[in-house]
């Protein structure tokens, strides 16, 4: 009898992208429904609350963008912050690249990376991960348009009944107030390890004197930069050589 080779697995097309995308969709909608009303409580508009998820699309960033030009905020010092926040943002291609074996095309990339939201990236790496064969960029394409769709969608839809939001039961008006903390809480306690502590305590301690002394917005971007230089001044000054390594060189 021959051998049966194992069959290759199928790449994964645009639609199986936008099936894929399922999961996040449904995250996105009710976080995006709430920037909508909270656009419209700070004195934006349903078209405009949809042309900021067009146009920016940072996720909880908008709610940061709408909250600090609403309370009068400088648009440079909102500018510091939002990029300040986002920064990350710069390493999700270069680590998406150095997994993707295939040649890129620049036109699918520039459409793709635009769309390179936590979630989206997540998904790329867990494909690019364990599924490596069945990643393309047609299903990158589908992924990323429909997820940004869904947000664009959402938000629109939150600017446009934000009227009717003041109906509802009490604890959905306020579980909508909860959705963004919600969602930082959980990035914080997913990504967060022991050795993290000292970074975070560090953050936690410098954002609540600022908000103290100064203001909320300049606590926001304080806060960025102060667990930054907590985490350099870990990894540089703080780390010392183990000294197991050091009795196994000697």
């Amino acid at each position: 009898m021959s051998e049966q080779k194992p069959s290759q697995a199928q790449v994964a097309d645009f639609w199986q992208g936008a099936k894929d995308s399922q999961a996040i969709i449904w995250t996105y909608l009710p976080v995006s429904f709430a920037f909508g009303v909270s656009a419209t409580q700070f004195g934006f508009s349903a078209w405009e609350a949809l042309f900021l998820s067009c146009s920016m699309y940072a996720g909880a960033s908008q709610f940061l963008v709408v909250a600090l030009l609403g309370s009068g905020t400088s648009i440079w010092m909102t500018a510091l912050t939002v990029i300040a926040l986002d920064i990350r943002h710069l390493l999700y291609g270069p680590a998406l690249q150095n997994l993707i074996q295939d040649r890129l095309n620049l036109k699918k990339t520039a459409v793709w990376a635009w769309g390179l939201t936590d979630e989206v990236f997540a998904s790329g790496m867990i494909k690019l991960s364990q599924r490596r064969q069945e990643w393309s960029e047609s299903w990158m394409l589908g992924l990323s348009l429909f997820s940004w769709m869904s947000w664009a969608l959402g938000s629109f839809l939150g600017g446009l009944f934000a009227d009717q939001v003041s109906n509802l039961p009490q604890f959905l008006q306020a579980s909508l107030d909860f959705l963004l903390p919600a969602l930082f809480l959980s990035f914080l306690l997913a990504a967060f390890e022991k050795k993290h502590t000292f970074v975070v305590i560090i953050t936690i301690i410098v954002s609540a004197i600022a908000c103290y002394m100064i203001d909320l917005s300049a606590a926001i971007f304080i806060g960025i930069t102060s667990g930054i230089l907590a985490g350099l001044f870990k990894h540089y000054v703080l780390k010392r050589p183990n000294p197991e390594h050091m009795g196994e060189q000697a």
